[in-house]
Parts: structure tokens; C-alpha cells; sequence
């Protein structure tokens, strides 16, 4: 029996156990600030003994040393180039003392963000995880495990490529929240378990973050979420100092009392993650080793997501209204502005349409003569910054579907693919590798059937094929077409009958293309709005329409009342009141100028469009320094308001930053004399041994946006070299951030060493590990959780 099919029979008798904290294990035997992933080839006695004290520990997986063994990581050190060799040789030393221990190949996130948030592109990406996923698999690892990301988009890339490096191996993946159960992007358990499950992974899991505590959370999401095991590892509570040294709050004992919560609430594989030992491992084997995973219903319907949202389609669910704006037909200055790659108008089209009700965004960049794909490249990201609803594409060439699967950061709906053999051998493969869901059009070669059974024997086809794929039925939507009354009003009847079959025969759900039923009639939106309801009666899921159309929204609140999509009526009563409290005032129009363009820019991080923005108010005689006093910097305050509300992310707040400092660089040779001086300068790094630098370069793009000097040191920085720069650059303020529990214990050797070398700079610390009351402990001045903290902690502690 191949030891990668024995974890599914371990399974299905008993939970599994993971092991614990390499890190923690290694720290005490490794030089300061040195590669622990190297450790493999140079210490690996060292690497050895810790696989047998857990492997002692009763453990069934043992994790190769590889967590930072990517060649983008390994590039921080200089051993860019010994990727692959680092790779088998930590496989191959687990291999060698594992015994009847399962190793799984351990895969970190890269350090950088993926493009627009970063500079790190898909192919790059993919290509670094291939490499690293590949020596594992050559190094004789029996699965895959993908911890501690926090990116949905940089998972999704690294399931992908571990998935085509390692084929059959069993991929057992995993995500880190922070506090409110989001991911730093602002991804949510739902929306990770979701897509995860639809990219084909083997089991979802959650592991570092907080300590145990908050996952009981996570896991308890997770198992409503899907069908997929699920993981845990935790760490040892949050990181304190005691007598100068890192210790952790959560004993083992308490660990593994947590070991048999997670169990209760569906885990099946239960591990610990930073500040464990094999002690822990031992007690949390003693406490659920022989245990049996709980039954947890199967999970039904279709689920669609955006990176921070999940919808749910399907019989009993709430109506889903798609938006049907974004598409050029007929709207000439949409056309022209894809022709010209500009997103200003299609950012507010989709904010606009999430306004008025739309569940979900459909994406049709069809203009005659542009390349589609490259259209597609830009208006993703561009509409996900600003509106948090998934995302359907549509579109019959290839290459587009591609490239918009390439930038969506959630799971979108693929509008569509039909009966024919191009379409079924060009779109099905994207769904099932991107993970994605697919509208199934009932319409193939042949033409448009006539006949209800005539559709139904096309999505047979379609989902036939889909099956031989492994694509899951859930992610399958079919259209019975919408075809115009106008001529033939049997049309209208034979869609009807269609989504019944659909729903008896086929167990799916249904989506319509709605308003083509009154093509070339009068009153289309009366007809429209009547055949809607019609169709809700006969199984409805979800329409492409215009969210704009009062009566067709009105239609779906209503009919959601009837057939009992709207629970106790809550939506519809919800409504009534917010409509009758708005009175009957008439909209305003939209009168924006210039400088309102400017801050809207900035709010949407519309990098694209704000350099001609801000030239033209230049142009039209507008004072630089009120540019930037009065139109940017509020916008930016504005920014940092909206993401403490969590009304942003992550992502749209780096956009945001971005943009304004491509803002900036346009006002900046206009500054004169008088140009404001700068708040404070600020010296800012990483600590040494950590090569994580995703969080310290966010805050120095908000302190610069701010009017702060940045003099950014980089990554894994020495003590003295930071002692160095803050004298030399009479720095006001030295920012030290460290994501790790292995390198926050830097953090107090250089607030020393700044003290011995004489700086009167004050000390900011952060990261994801690191508290505010660390920072008390090991002498900090300040504490800052994000970018947004950081900028105001270091205003209060500058101006006092």
C-alpha cells in the first residue's frame, strides 16, 4: 500500500496527529539571523533529531524542515540557487527516521505579495512553488502541506502548482486569521474552505495565529463549509518575554484539552504549531490519537466567492441577482474606455451595481478588435478592489476566461460552456484546474434545441464531461435559455419546463440571461419583470439582469417572499422601511469635478487614472500644496478610516497608498519653497532572521503618504547596522517589525543596542506576532498592529 493512500485509511479509523514547532526546536541551535532551511544541508543532525523526538512523540506525520525553502525566500539569503537540493534534503531526512510516520512536504507562503498588491506575478509565483513542490516529491514526501498563508490568492497559486508537481499526492492546506476571524487580505474560514475545497485540495486546516482559543472558531466554520477533513494546528498561546527569554502561555496539557475540542467540532488532524515541543505532541497523541473524526453532513448547493464573501446559490437560498452592466453592447463610452484600458468607469459600474442589490458582477469585455485577455488582466483586480461580490466571466474566447481566472483572488462563475466539443475541450479544464464554476449553456453545435428534453439531453453532456473531470456538481449552473417572446411565445414555455427537469432530473440549480424574453417588445421591463417571477415560481436560482431596474428588483423581493427564499420576509420588510424612510427626494445628479475625481481615485486605488487626474487640475491652475493638503492627504486619512471600520482590506488599502504616492511623484517637481516639512524621519527594517517584509513595507508606504521620511533598511537587518543608520539619520523614530516567534526575540537586542550606542530614536515595534504587551516588556516606546496604527502611533509619539 503507497503510504499517500494510507492517510486516508488512518482517517476513516482514527484521528491523525500532526507534529509541532520546527522553529522553536531549531532556534536554540542555530547561529542569529541564519537560514533555518539550510539547516538541512548543514546541521542536519540537528534537523534529524528533531523529526525522532516527535516521531517518538507518537506523531503520524512528521514535517520536513522546508517551511521558508521556496527559491524566492531562500533568495533573501543567498541560497536562491539551492532551492531544489535544500528541498530534498529535508525530505530526505525526515524520510530516513520516519518509520511509520507519514512526511508530508512542508510549503510556506513566498514573503511578497502577488500582483497588483505586489510585485510578484502569477508565473513567478507558480514557478518558485513548482520547483520547491517537486524536489519534495522527489525527495520521497508522501503529501503536501501548505501552512501559515494568509493570501487566498497566493494559496490558490501554490495548491495549483503542487497539485501539477506532485500529482496524486495527498495536499493538505492551510490559512492564519487574525483577530475577527479574517485573514490579514481579509479573507474569512468560509470563503478559504470554499475555494480551497473547489481547487481539489485534501483537507482545509488553520494553524499559527492567535493560540487555540480563537480556532475552536475557525474550525467550527470550516466544517459547515465543506466536506474536505479538516487540520489545526495551533500555537502555544501568545508569545510573552520571562527573564529575558520568548515563553508561551498555553501549557501542553492545555493543548491538548484544546486537541479535544477541535475533535468534537469536526477536525480530524490535530497538530501545534509555534511554541510547541514534542511534549506537546505526545499529550495532544495520549488525548485523540484514538479517537473517531464526527460526522459532519454533506455540504450542497453551489458557492460562489469573492476574496472577502461567499454566495450561496441554490433551492431554499437567498435569490442571487448578477449584475449585467459591465458589458459594452451598445454602450459606447464602456467600449471606449476597455479600449483604452481604463477601469475609472468600470470600478463605478460595479460599486454602483453592489449599490443597488447585485450578489454578483458580470465581467463582459466583449469590444470588436482589443485583446480580450489583456482587458481582462487589468478590469479584475480593478473591480475586485472596490466591489466584494464574486465575479462571472464572460466571455467565449479561451485565453480571456485564462487570464481573468489568473488575477481573481475568490472562486468565480465561468459564463459559460456549451454542448459543443470546442467549448467543453477549451473551458472545463480552466474550471477544474482554477477551481472555478461553470454556467452550463444548453445550447451545443446544433444550435438552440427546440424542446425542454431537447436542452436536458445538452446538460447531460455538459455534465457528463464536467464528472470525467472531477469537476464537483456543486459547481455546476445550468441556463435553459431566455429567447424572445416576440416571434414565438412557446419559447418562454419550454425554458420553464427546462428548469424543473433541471431541478427533478438534474438535482443543479438554474440561472437566466433575463431580459432577452422581451427583445423587440414594448414595456420590456413589465414583460421582463412578469417572466421573472414566472420563473422564480418554476426554480429560479439566480438571473443576469440590471439591479438598476426598480421593478425587476422589486420582482425579486416580492417573489423571494413567495417562494421562501426570504425567510420570515426580513428582506422584504427591511426594504420597505429603508425605501420609505428615504422619502421621495429625486437622486442627485452627478456633478463631480476634478478634484472629487482625484479622492475618489484615491479611494478606489485607481493607479491608472490619477496622474492624468492630478495633471489636469495642475493644468487648471490649482495650487500643488492644496492638491495635496486638501484633496490627498484627506483621502488618505479617509483610507485609514475605512480600513479600521473594516469597511477595506488589506489589498485595497496598499492600492490606495500606491496610488497616492503615483499622485505624488506628479506634484512633486511643482513643490517650491514652500512645501511643508516633513513630520518626522523614521528608520525602518526587519529584524535579523526574518525575511518576511510584506508588513514593514505597508507601514513605510503609509508613512510616506503621511509626511513622513522613510529610510527603509530592508529585511534581516543586524542590531548594530540598525543602531548604525538611526545615528547617522538623526532618526526620530527606529520601526522594527518581525513576523516570526523565532526573530521577535531580536527585537530587544536592538532596542539595546540603540540605547548603548547613544540614539535617542524611539522604538515602534510590530508584526504578526508581536503585542502590545511584548512591546512593554522588552522597552518598546510604541506598539503598532498595521500600517493604519503605526502611522498614528508614530504622529502621537513625534509630536510629543
Amino acid at each position: 500500500m503507497k503510504k499517500s493512500s494510507r492517510l486516508f485509511d488512518i482517517l476513516k479509523q482514527r484521528v491523525v496527529i500532526l507534529d509541532g514547532a520546527m522553529g522553536t526546536m531549531l532556534q536554540p541551535h542555530l547561529a542569529s539571523g541564519s537560514c533555518m532551511d539550510m539547516a538541512n544541508i548543514l546541521q542536519p543532525e540537528v534537523v534529524t533529531h528533531v523529526h525522532v523526538q516527535y516521531r517518538d512523540a507518537g506523531t503520524d506525520i512528521i514535517s520536513t524542515n522546508t517551511f521558508g525553502a521556496s527559491r524566492i525566500k531562500l533568495d533573501a539569503f543567498g541560497f536562491g540557487p539551492r532551492a531544489k537540493d535544500v528541498n530534498i534534503a529535508g525530505a530526505d531526512l525526515a524520510r530516513k527516521v520516519a518509520g511509520s510516520a507519514l512526511v508530508a512536504g512542508v510549503m510556506g507562503p513566498s514573503g511578497k505579495l502577488i500582483e497588483p498588491l505586489g510585485e510578484l506575478s502569477f508565473d513567478e509565483a507558480f514557478d518558485a512553488f513548482y520547483e520547491q513542490a517537486k524536489a519534495l516529491a522527489q525527495g520521497g514526501v508522501d503529501l503536501f502541506l501548505l501552512e501559515t498563508f494568509a493570501d487566498l490568492k497566493e494559496i490558490k497559486i501554490a495548491v495549483m502548482a503542487a497539485k501539477e508537481a506532485g500529482p496524486g499526492l495527498p495536499l493538505l492546506a492551510s490559512m492564519t486569521y487574525e483577530e475577527g476571524f479574517k485573514t490579514f487580505t481579509g479573507t474569512d474560514p468560509e470563503t478559504a474552505a470554499t475555494v480551497l475545497t473547489s481547487l481539489g485540495v485534501d483537507a482545509v486546516g488553520v494553524n499559527c495565529s492567535t493560540g487555540p482559543e480563537p480556532m475552536l472558531e475557525v474550525v467550527g466554520r470550516y466544517a459547515v463549509s465543506t466536506n474536505k477533513p479538516i487540520f489545526v494546528e495551533a500555537n502555544a498561546g501568545i508569545p510573552i518575554l520571562n527573564k529575558g527569554k520568548t515563553t508561551y502561555t498555553v501549557s501542553a496539557d492545555e493543548m491538548a484539552q484544546f486537541g479535544e475540542k477541535f475533535v468534537e467540532i469536526g477536525a480530524s488532524i490535530v497538530g501545534s504549531c509555534c511554541g510547541s515541543t514534542p511534549e506537546y505532541t505526545k499529550k495532544i497523541a495520549a488525548a485523540v490519537k484514538n479517537k473517531k473524526s464526527v460526522f459532519r453532513p454533506v455540504i450542497h448547493g453551489l458557492r460562489l466567492c469573492s476574496r472577502t464573501n461567499t454566495v450561496h446559490i441554490g433551492t431554499g437560498e437567498p435569490f442571487a441577482v448578477i449584475g449585467e452592466r459591465i458589458n459594452p453592447t451598445n454602450r459606447d463610452e464602456l467600449a471606449e474606455s476597455i479600449r483604452q484600458g481604463k477601469v475609472g468607469i468600470i470600478q463605478q459600474e460595479a460599486k454602483l451595481q453592489v449599490k443597488q442589490g447585485a450578489h454578483l458582477i458580470d465581467v463582459n469585455l466583449g469590444v470588436p478588435g482589443i485583446d480580450e485577455a489583456a482587458a481582462m488582466s487589468i478590469t479584475i483586480p480593478a473591480i475586485e478592489n472596490v466591489a466584494p461580490v464574486p465575479l462571472v466571466i464572460d466571455t467565449s474566447n479561451p485565453e480571456a476566461v485564462e487570464a481573468a481566472l489568473l488575477h481573481c483572488s475568490g472562486k468565480p462563475l465561468i459564463n459559460s460552456v456549451n454542448g459543443g466539443e470546442e467549448s467543453l475541450n477549451a473551458v472545463l479544464p480552466l474550471a477544474k484546474k482554477f477551481g472555478a464554476a461553470v454556467l452550463c449553456l444548453a445550447v451545443d453545435e446544433k444550435g438552440i434545441p427546440k424542446t425542454a428534453e431537447e436542452r436536458i439531453s445538452v446538460l447531460k453532456k455538459i455534465i457528463a464531461r464536467a464528472d470525467s473531470l472531477g469537476i464537483d456538481r456543486n459547481d455546476l449552473i445550468c441556463d435553459t435559455l431566455t429567447l424572445t417572446v416576440s416571434a414565438q411565445q412557446k419559447r418562454a414555455e419550454q425554458t420553464l419546463f427546462a428548469m424543473m427537469m433541471v431541478k427533478n432530473e438534474l438535482g443543479l440549480q438554474n440561472v437566466l440571461g433575463v431580459s432577452n424574453i422581451s427583445f423587440g417588445l414594448p414595456q420590456r421591463s413589465l414583460i421582463n419583470s412578469t417572466f421573472l417571477a414566472m420563473a422564480m415560481a418554476y426554480g429560479l436560482d439566480a438571473a443576469i439582469m440590471n439591479p438598476g431596474d426598480e421593478r425587476m428588483m422589486q420582482t425579486v423581493s416580492a417573489a423571494s417572499v413567495l417562494t421562501v427564499r426570504d425567510r420570515d420576509s426580513k428582506n422584504f420588510i427591511a426594504g420597505f422601511k429603508a425605501k420609505k424612510s428615504k422619502g421621495t427626494k429625486k437622486p442627485k445628479q452627478n456633478t463631480e469635478n476634478n478634484d472629487n475625481l482625484i479622492f475618489r481615485a484615491i479611494l478606489d486605488g485607481n493607479r491608472d487614472e490619477i496622474m492624468p487626474l492630478v495633471e489636469q487640475a495642475l493644468e487648471k491652475g490649482t495650487d500643488p500644496l492644496a492638491i495635496n493638503n486638501e484633496i490627498l492627504i484627506p483621502a488618505i486619512k479617509e483610507v485609514g478610516d475605512m480600513y479600521d471600520r473594516k469597511d477595506i482590506y488589506l489589498p485595497q488599502m496598499i492600492l490606495s497608498a500606491e496610488t497616492m504616492q503615483r499622485a505624488f511623484k506628479v506634484l512633486e517637481p511643482h513643490f517650491g519653497k514652500e512645501k511643508s516639512e516633513i513630520k518626522g524621519r523614521v528608520v525602518i527594517t526587519t529584524v535579523s532572521g526574518d525575511v518576511h517584509d510584506i508588513g514593514k513595507n505597508i507601514v513605510a508606504l503609509f508613512l510616506k503618504n503621511h509626511g513622513f521620511e522613510v529610510i527603509d533598511l530592508g529585511k534581516n537587518v543586524q542590531a548594530a547596522d540598525i543602531a548604525y543608520a538611526a545615528i547617522k539619520n538623526n532618526a526620530d523614530i527606529v520601526g522594527l517589525s518581525a513576523l516570526m516567534t523565532t526573530t521577535m526575540v531580536e527585537m530587544p537586542k536592538v532596542i539595546k543596542t540603540l540605547r548603548d550606542a547613544g540614539s535617542k530614536a524611539r522604538v515602534v515595534v510590530g508584526g504578526a506576532v508581536v503585542t502590545k504587551r511584548y512591546a512593554r516588556e522588552i522597552g518598546a516606546d510604541g506598539y503598532a498592529k498595521d500600517g493604519v496604527g503605526a502611522v498614528k502611533e508614530i504622529e502621537k509619539l513625534v509630536s510629543s
